[in-house]
């Protein structure tokens, strides 16, 4: 993850630290949030996401827009993220507002990929169902081929992009041995933050 001009109130300072020391300490995938959001029928949904950036105030991830998850998004934009460090024995809670970064952005990073993965990107309809996962390889390949001969030229589809989540809620929690687990939160009040623990 990427870190630029990040708020220098002290969740966003803490945050980062922590994440430093998950790298340090070798977990491999301290990038990867379980993020949660809501469908129309208030149904929950998580699943693991790679955050590529955390820009100002917002922590940044790349997607489908037509995904099962950018429907949740539209129909309701509060969702939460946790990040679990094993080899720290660190979770750390988010929450937030989500939106579609600008398209500049996307397309900026887009161009930056493995070109692998924007293949990946422009053939997928995520979400959506298929008899066999060798279908999906098969369009993989042909993709991967009118690509490499010039007749497709890799660019970023409308259909996937780059989701901003502005943070308004921080929870800090370390193991204890005797379950007295450390919980240190932060919550956005308009341009301030109040600290404060909870129990165990």
């Amino acid at each position: 993850m990427l870190f630029n001009n990040l708020h220098k109130e002290r969740p966003f300072e803490l945050f980062h630290d922590y994440y430093a020391r998950a790298e340090e300490h070798g977990d491999k995938f301290a990038e990867a949030g379980c993020i949660s959001s809501v469908d129309k029928a208030n149904q929950p949904h998580s699943r693991f996401v790679n955050f590529k950036y955390f820009f100002e105030d917002n922590l940044i991830f790349f997607s489908n827009y037509e995904s099962h998850k950018a429907q949740q998004f539209e129909a309701n934009n509060k969702v939460s993220v946790n990040f679990w460090w094993p080899n720290l024995e660190v979770q750390i809670r988010i929450e937030g507002i989500i939106s579609k970064c600008e398209e500049k952005f996307s397309d900026e990073h887009f161009q930056g990929r493995e070109p692998g993965k924007n293949i990946a990107a422009i053939i997928s309809e995520q979400s959506k169902e298929i008899e066999s996962y060798e279908l999906l390889k098969d369009k993989y390949q042909a993709m991967k081929e009118k690509v490499e001969n010039g007749e497709y030229t890799e660019s970023r589809p409308e259909k996937w992009g780059g989701y901003q989540i502005k943070v308004n809620f921080f929870e800090f929690w370390e193991a204890n041995d005797d379950r007295l687990n450390y919980r240190e939160c932060y919550s956005r009040d308009g341009d301030s933050w109040s600290k404060f623990f909870l129990q165990s």
